[in-house]
């Protein structure tokens, strides 16, 4: 748990994460929420184990990577509170085998739902 990192002295992750994360192929969680994190690399849908991912609380602002349609077992996804701007990246939708949890909520993404994400409704 890297969360909160930015009350640290240091003022917690900065820039991007490490493309290291994704060697850790066996991650099942990976929390990074509460830093200054600005971007992600498209990698992180490598991390197919991965079932809660938060990245919430920093300030991406790229569009959402549709690399993260390939995490099938993800129950949690959690990018609130950042400036994520663009569209919801239909790929998402693949995630509704499994997916609990999906916070958007508090980014600058456009209201427009990909059609995709009927599948959630009979899920």
């Amino acid at each position: 748990d890297l969360s909160n990192q930015r009350q640290t002295e240091q003022g917690g992750l900065t820039g991007t994460i490490s493309p290291d994360f994704i060697r850790l192929n066996e991650l099942l969680v990976l929390n990074l929420a509460s830093n200054n994190l600005t971007s992600f690399p498209s990698d992180l849908g490598n991390l197919l184990r991965l079932k809660r991912l938060d990245l919430s609380s920093n300030l991406l602002s790229q569009s959402i990577p549709s690399e993260l349609g390939n995490l099938a077992g993800l129950n949690e996804l959690d990018l609130s509170n950042n400036l994520l701007s663009e569209s919801i990246p239909s790929e998402l939708g693949n995630l509704a085998g499994a997916l609990e949890v999906l916070d958007l909520t508090n980014n600058k993404l456009s209201e427009q739902v990909p059609s995709s994400f009927e599948s959630f409704v009979d899920s």
